[in-house]
């Protein structure tokens, strides 16, 4: 799978034997057993890491300007 990732984030498998580090302003591919987790739809919804639509600069650029969310105890803000 495609994505961009604006932190630095390990995805654990879903059974727990293996993990996937990635790298803090990534772009490029993941196994596709690392998108097939929780903890990775979650990163995906507050914006820590986009899957843009296509590879193109177009679709890559839009989903690389797409605010943060940031959970700190009871707020939630963006960056």
């Amino acid at each position: 799978m495609f994505i961009i990732s604006k932190r630095r984030v390990i995805l654990p498998s879903s059974d727990g034997t293996k993990a996937h580090t990635v790298p803090r302003d990534y772009v490029g591919e993941i196994p596709d057993w690392a998108a097939d987790t929780d903890y990775f739809r979650a990163l995906v919804a507050d914006g820590k890491i986009g899957v843009p639509e296509s590879r193109k600069d177009k679709d890559t650029q839009k989903t690389a300007e797409k605010p943060v969310k940031v959970r700190r105890g009871d707020k939630t803000t963006e960056e």
